[in-house]
């Protein structure tokens, strides 16, 4: 036996989980959670590692002997965005930190943060046994050539991007030797060719038997071969225990999680058609409001983006694609006015220069958004309806009282989307799906003339990211907004995508109108 799960029951919220679940997992096996957006995955792996706590039962540890109802620490590792977000956070306390050039020059490098000091909190005067030392240096070494971490180890890690973080987070926990290593959606938000270095390194893990292995997804396809058994969980409860070959390659929930007020989404939609039209901005193929002129970003040494030369105009739905470390989330921040090198740039935001005397509140006001940086920086006791109101003073947390006016359009929104019977629940109990749609309500409540969705399906089963695909061509083919949407894949772009920009590392490798880029 390596761990028992012992009649427990989980409470988060007002919620309960996994009621009278018994689970042993056996020395030697690897695991899969599977289930789809919202069934409490997540939950469960965190309760394995005490992250939450039981409302009865217990959890035994059979490590080093006697099964044991406490974890010593690092016996036990988690690697999911709930995770990668506390250890970002550390390094960088607000959003638009990562852009500022005085921000981070105490924060380490990616070789600083796999140092065994680093690590384990070790004192500098402290001498370790050179076997010690030499044993830790191999594991180092091959660790980083698992994962490719090379050309990154120079790199503070507060401008890596969001894939390339996730990689050194992962070698971090690692090189901690933990017994359970609990990875919770891993190949989320990386590239096609990260994902597939990912699984090999992940094979590569389970074909050593240390540490055991439990891996959390939505998608029968992503379970390796080598992970045998099979743990199928459906709205807060274990449905099955199988072996791998009996599980269903995908897995779909008899429903969606929520269902959305048809009546009160087409009332906002055409709200918003009218407020665009009263502005003066909704005219497809018309005036730039993106223009950006051989615009460079680079910090120290490190260039991030090279000579890039775009325009976008009002009604055109541009998807924005490149691998991890391409520079996409720098070009936001540019368009988001959140990085100050734009003032160094030619950039023109909605027929204004930048350094021309306009706020950076006139430019946000006039965009809605969402990205996975939004969810690390993002007040975990903030309710539902607090995201989505702040949305109007586009600030991470709600500092304002909404006005009647701006309340009816959030509960609207909510409506339309599906989620107002969680307003009042915290966002960080929501599922991903759930917290998708809130940030998605977010973006879209100040009836913006640019919307911005960088990566807003991470973590999404395939019906929820359906779903969430679906509202946004519903809105695009009532609405003329301007769209900017990133993705590492295609095949997931909305049908009202009209032209495409890809980055190689910093530069335009394509750009144009679809078919043709």
């Amino acid at each position: 036996m390596l761990v028992s799960v012992q009649d427990i029951a989980i409470r988060v919220g007002e919620r309960t989980y996994f009621e009278h679940t018994c689970w042993d997992i056996e020395r030697g096996e690897h695991w899969a959670i599977l289930g789809p957006t919202g069934a409490g995955k997540s939950v469960l792996g965190r309760a394995l590692a005490r992250q939450l706590p039981l409302a009865h039962g217990q959890i035994l540890y059979f490590f080093d002997g006697p099964g044991r109802p406490y974890l010593n620490r690092h016996e036990v590792a988690v690697f999911s965005a709930e995770t990668h977000r506390e250890f970002l956070r550390q390094f960088a306390g607000y959003y638009q930190a990562r852009w500022q050039s005085f921000e981070g020059d105490t924060a380490p490098t990616a070789a600083g943060l796999l140092e065994h000091q680093s690590l384990f909190a070790q004192s500098p005067y402290e001498i370790l046994p050179q076997g010690e030392v030499e044993r830790f240096r191999q594991k180092r070494e091959e660790i980083i050539a698992l994962f490719g971490l090379e050309p990154l180890l120079g790199r503070k890690v507060h401008l890596l991007s969001h894939g390339e973080g996730r990689k050194v987070f992962l070698a971090r926990l690692l090189l901690r030797s933990p017994r359970l290593l609990i990875l919770d959606d891993p190949l989320t938000g990386l590239d096609e060719g990260t994902r597939r270095r990912w699984q090999a390194a992940l094979e590569t893990l389970l074909e050593r038997q240390e540490p055991a292995i439990l891996l959390i997804t939505s998608h029968g396809e992503e379970i390796p071969a080598r992970i045998g058994r099979v743990l199928v969980v459906e709205e807060g409860r274990v449905v099955a225990q199988r072996e791998r070959g009996l599980t269903a390659q995908r897995y779909s929930p008899a429903r969606p999680d929520g269902s959305h007020d048809h009546a009160a989404l087409d009332g906002m939609v055409e709200q918003y058609a009218a407020a665009l039209r009263e502005q003066g901005e909704a005219h497809p193929g018309g005036p730039a409001l993106v223009k950006m002129e051989n615009v460079s970003v680079a910090y120290g040494e490190t260039e991030i983006l090279s000579a890039i030369n775009w325009t976008v105009r009002q009604g055109e739905r541009w998807a924005l694609l490149g691998a991890n470390g391409a520079g996409k989330s720098t070009l936001l921040s540019l368009i988001l006015a959140d990085n100050p090198q734009a003032y160094r740039n030619a950039i023109t935001l909605f027929g204004r220069r930048r350094g021309s005397g306009e706020s950076i509140w006139e430019i946000k006001r006039r965009i809605g958004w969402v990205s996975p940086e939004l969810h690390i920086f993002y007040e975990k006791t903030a309710t539902c309806r607090d995201v989505v109101a702040s949305g109007f003073f586009d600030s991470v947390g709600l500092y304002h009282q909404a006005t009647a006016e701006q309340s009816a359009a959030v509960d609207g929104w909510m409506r339309g989307l599906g989620i107002f019977s969680w307003a009042a629940a915290p966002f960080e109990t929501l599922s991903s799906g759930q917290q998708r749609m809130a940030l998605l309500a977010r973006a879209l409540v100040k009836n913006p003339p640019l919307l911005v969705l960088d990566e807003p399906c991470q973590g999404l089963d395939d019906d929820h990211h359906a779903r969430f695909v679906q509202m946004v061509d519903e809105i695009c083919d009532r609405v003329p907004i301007t769209l900017i949407y990133v993705t590492h894949y295609r095949e997931e772009l909305p049908a009202a995508i009209t032209h495409c920009l890809r980055l190689e590392r910093g530069r335009v490798l394509e750009s144009g109108p679809l078919p043709e880029c």
